[in-house]
């Protein structure tokens, strides 16, 4: 693998340079990082061996904004395993348990465990959850991780490394059967990517000496960009923790301290950083570009964007998850920003190409596309589209296919995006066709929100909105008909609610607000009403 090669030439080159920074003060250089995951390969290699685990089984890796959360992913990489990256702050304990169940996972990596618990007590609940979760897998905990990397034997290497359309690692996004599902990210996958990303700005944006800014949990694909652009390059990644974001004037000191060159996030973070008056050029004086993912960008974000950072680049990326982080990009101008138009995603990377299907057969996966101009659904055909769902063929059949590409068959999907291609070749994205939803950067499925209002006793039916109040300020709302008498006012019952729905779901998912109603509105052919809900 290629990733890996260039971290190993890094450290060998370089070993005392900072690869990981932490806000709170934690760093791992290169020669840290490359020893540590050597010795976290090769305990996998014996693990697993004895275990008799197969030579690809996934590791669990769950932490938050750790170095040794990277180490480990590098030592799952090393050693031929897929990691599967999920945040303790983003991730509730038991929807991570969920995702233990179905991965069925040869070891588990608690770097940090969550305020609800270790997971190591939660063996018996992810059986429950189905897949191949067992008392089987192994358990390392943080003292065990610590002591594994500073006294175990680094001679031994291992020489297992992901490569070609071996799985990387698996990443679970928001599922419409109220189950999150698992998006197979291969190793090529992985490089292709890579390798594209580092070109965005580079023009501009030396990567010699750069420091990129992590905003994202590991367990949302937004933090590849800068996770594989950093290492890749031989740069810093500085992560920014969750303490870090939710106080206003910490998370301006982290700012500061960070030396941020490179700032990759989602759109309403960047807006969120705006509301203070100190977020700017003095602040971050050597940030020179703004990569956005994971949402649409706003025109006025990027011109209050450009305002304060004159001297920057700004770049508008699309791609899902399947498609490895992002495929199309574009350099905005002050003549897009100001125009009237939305801006758009700019043009697909080498080895990509973008259809618009007026329409798919179901069965072949034959498209039939689009003129300019004209909307339909996104399809993306290349070589960073995902392997498909992990142990989930059903939905992988739905979404996913092959096409010709330069004359040969390669893996495409069916984004659930609607959009369209100008005359220049670049892609307007105008949002979902399906119940899928983007909420601050985060991909939602409503249907798993309102399956999971559905499993709670005191709910009879349940429909699941997002609510747009303007351009800027959205919220997901729940309608609710409720099975049992309510006693309580419709505040407190809501609240009640809500409370039930946090022991599963993400806080991105959680309904801002909660209508009760006698009944749900329904269209003429019998479907519930979204649009006269929202």
């Amino acid at each position: 693998m290629k990733y890996l090669d260039c971290i190993s030439r890094h450290a060998a080159g370089d070993p005392n340079k900072i690869a990981i920074s932490v806000s709170d003060g934690r760093c791992m250089t290169y020669g840290q990082l490359e020893c540590a995951s050597n010795k976290i390969a090769s305990f996998i290699d014996r693990t697993t061996a004895r275990k008799e685990f197969s030579s690809a089984s996934p590791v669990v890796v769950y932490g938050h904004k750790d170095p040794l959360m990277v180490a480990c992913f590098l030592g799952c990489l090393k050693s031929g395993h897929p990691y599967v990256p999920i945040d303790i702050h983003s991730v509730p304990r038991d929807r991570a348990l969920g995702i233990m169940g179905q991965v069925g996972p040869s070891i588990v990596f608690e770097v940090e465990s969550s305020s609800a618990g270790s997971l190591a007590t939660g063996t018996n609940e992810a059986a429950s959850h189905g897949g191949g979760c067992s008392s089987s897998y192994e358990f390392v905990d943080r003292g065990e991780l610590e002591r594994l990397v500073t006294t175990d034997d680094a001679s031994a290497i291992s020489a297992n490394a992901v490569s070609g359309d071996d799985l990387a690692y698996i990443i679970f996004t928001s599922g419409s059967t109220g189950a999150p599902k698992g998006v197979q990210v291969t190793a090529d996958c992985f490089d292709n990517f890579c390798q594209w990303a580092l070109s965005i700005g580079s023009q501009h944006a030396s990567r010699e000496n750069a420091v990129f800014l992590n905003q994202a949990p590991f367990s949302f694909d937004l933090s590849v960009y800068e996770l594989s652009q950093a290492l890749w390059a031989g740069a810093t990644l500085h992560c920014l923790t969750k303490q870090a974001q939710d106080d206003a004037r910490e998370l301006i000191r982290s700012l500061g301290d960070s030396g941020a060159t490179i700032w990759v996030s989602t759109p309403s973070f960047a807006e969120l950083c705006l509301a203070n008056l100190e977020f700017g050029a003095e602040l971050l004086p050597r940030c020179d570009l703004f990569l956005f993912c994971g949402e649409a960008l706003r025109n006025t974000t990027a011109a209050r964007l450009q305002e304060r950072f004159p001297s920057a680049l700004i770049a508008n990326t699309y791609g899902p998850t399947e498609s490895t982080v992002a495929v199309t990009s574009v350099i905005v101008t002050p003549e897009m920003f100001t125009s009237n138009e939305p801006l758009h995603c700019g043009v697909p990377k080498p080895g990509t190409e973008i259809r618009i299907a007026k329409n798919i057969d179901e069965d072949t996966f034959s498209v039939e596309e689009a003129e300019a101009g004209e909307l339909g659904e996104i399809v993306i055909v290349g070589d960073t589209v995902a392997r498909g769902y992990f142990q989930r063929d059903d939905l992988t059949q739905r979404s996913f296919g092959e096409l010709l590409l330069n004359g040969e068959r390669v893996r495409a999907y069916r984004t659930g995006d609607e959009g369209f291609l100008d005359e220049g070749g670049n892609l307007h994205c105008r949002g979902r066709i399906d119940l899928q939803v983007k909420l601050n950067g985060f991909r939602i499925e409503l249907g798993e929100i309102e399956e999971s209002l559905a499993r709670l006793p005191q709910v009879k039916e349940a429909a699941v909105v997002l609510v747009k109040k303007s351009e800027s300020s959205s919220h997901l709302e729940a309608h609710v008909v409720s099975a049992v008498p309510r006693v309580e006012s419709d505040f407190r019952e809501g609240l009640a609610l809500k409370e039930k729905l946090k022991k599963t779901l993400p806080h991105y998912m959680i309904p801002k607000k909660v209508v009760f109603r006698d009944a749900l509105p329904m269209t003429p052919n019998g479907k519930i009403d979204r649009k006269a809900l929202a």
